[in-house]
């Protein structure tokens, strides 16, 4: 008997599906509402999306604030606070997803695995300061235990350690900031908060079964937590490096599950989409697809887009293709935008975050927003909140270059403007500012202003 061929969609198509699987589409708030109303407008965004990744830029709003404005409009953030700190009221806790993310306790706990990997793999600074004292571990521990909730820093200064190690771009750290970054990762410490500098502050896991070894990835190795790489994309955790098949730990159900999980946030994608979303090397992915396909679970459909046919799968439980009504900035880190070729391939955005890059080679600002309309992103926009002069100010504005796949006109410039303003008074409220000051830079800013006029 001969098997059913795959499903054809269109890009239109393949686009409604992943962004309703993402919650798209819903009404949005614009004035904030009260904490009960913002908690389960996190609470529900995260049921969708799994996780929120973390991003340090506070230039209008931090990356894992977004996803929520983006899917439901305006919300008390500092309920995001209380609901990733340990306790009755927690919702979220902090760990190495796709990079670091608030994610719900059920996939933490799918980590695991991650944790008892980065345990057993060969961290230079971590293995250079344990020759010179074999308790160093313990040692760190114990001040994190006496002076939780505590940042990385504060441990370095406790201990009186303040040479900053020369590895790492942009990331210099000393031995012991190395060593808590070890434990974190391994599972020995836990992240309970942020500091007002945005540093994490740690105490010791509840849970902590990994052992004291000191060993894992070289420093020179370590990415970066909270930022993206030099060429706008996030690398990879640790353990997507060539030196980890050394120190392999499977956990095949485990990843079998956070496979699935990304199918269904994703609602139709390829498999490096699917790897991608927790961070996922490719050769643990494939067996769980493989399996997942065969259990009825992912369906195999072909996609038409103007570089030709891409083969993806779509979940078993997959939204329907209906319109999604939409109007809404979109961080660089939202699971909408941050696997850039899933971005480039069913939106047709090349997009490039602007901080790693000189100002005079920048092509859309320094931090720009992709702006959805509908199923399309339509433009990117790089937005300041100035809150010492109560002002968004819109420092450049931006028609994407040409219209979505599947789509044959670009969208009118007065329509993309026009629903632009609105979403710009949104974010205005939301951010608590008095008005808006478009500077003028982009295809885009003088209809802009005309809309906000």
């Amino acid at each position: 008997m001969n098997a059913r061929p795959p499903a054809r969609l269109t890009a239109v198509q393949a686009r409604r599906i992943a962004l309703r699987a993402q919650g798209m589409g819903r009404s949005r708030r614009t004035e904030v509402p009260d904490r009960r109303t913002s908690r389960e407008a996190l609470r529900r965004t995260v049921e969708r999306t799994q996780l929120l990744q973390i991003d340090s830029v506070s230039v209008f709003a931090r990356a894992h604030l977004m996803p929520v404005f983006t899917r439901a409009g305006s919300w008390d953030t500092t309920v995001l606070d209380a609901a990733s700190r340990p306790g009755r009221s927690s919702l979220l806790t902090e760990a190495l997803a796709h990079e670091a993310a608030y994610v719900p306790p059920d996939v933490h706990a799918l980590l695991a695995f991650r944790r008892e990997r980065a345990a057993r793999k060969d961290w230079g600074a971590v293995r250079r300061a344990g020759q010179s004292d074999p308790r160093v571990l313990e040692d760190v521990l114990d001040t994190v235990a006496r002076r939780a909730p505590i940042s990385a820093a504060g441990v370095s200064r406790v201990r009186g350690d303040a040479a900053r190690s020369e590895e790492g771009w942009g990331w210099r750290r000393t031995d012991t900031q190395w060593i808590v970054e070890y434990l974190f990762r391994s599972g020995r410490l836990a992240c309970v908060g942020r500091s007002p500098q945005f540093e994490r502050l740690y105490d010791l896991a509840p849970d902590a079964s990994a052992p004291l070894v000191a060993r894992a990835p070289d420093a020179g190795t370590g990415v970066p937590d909270d930022g993206a790489g030099a060429d706008g994309l996030v690398d990879g955790p640790a353990e997507t490096h060539a030196g980890d098949l050394a120190a392999r730990t499977e956990d095949p159900a485990a990843v079998r599950e956070l496979v699935l999980r990304a199918a269904l946030a994703c609602g139709v994608a390829t498999e490096a989409d699917l790897a991608d979303y927790f961070r996922l090397p490719r050769r643990e992915v494939a067996p769980a697809i493989a399996e997942l396909r065969g259990d009825g679970l992912l369906e195999d459909v072909v996609v038409a887009l103007p570089a030709g046919e891409l083969p993806m799968l779509r979940h078993v439980d997959a939204p329907s293709d209906a319109p999604v009504r939409a109007a809404a900035l979109v961080s660089p880190f939202d699971p909408i935008a941050f696997y850039r070729p899933r971005l480039a391939a069913l939106y047709g955005v090349d997009y490039r975050i602007g901080i790693y890059t000189p100002r005079h080679r920048r092509t859309h600002g320094y931090y720009p927003l992709p702006f959805l309309l509908g199923d399309r992103i339509e433009a990117r926009v790089d937005l300041r909140a100035d809150r010492r002069r109560g002002v968004l100010e819109v420092c450049e504005a931006h028609r994407e270059a040409r219209p979505a796949p599947g789509v044959r006109r670009r969208t009118d410039v007065a329509v993309v403007a026009e629903a632009l303003a609105g979403e710009l008074e949104r974010a205005r409220v939301w951010q608590g500012l008095e008005s808006i000051e478009v500077l003028g830079r982009g295809d885009l800013a003088a209809e802009l202003g005309r809309a906000l006029a």
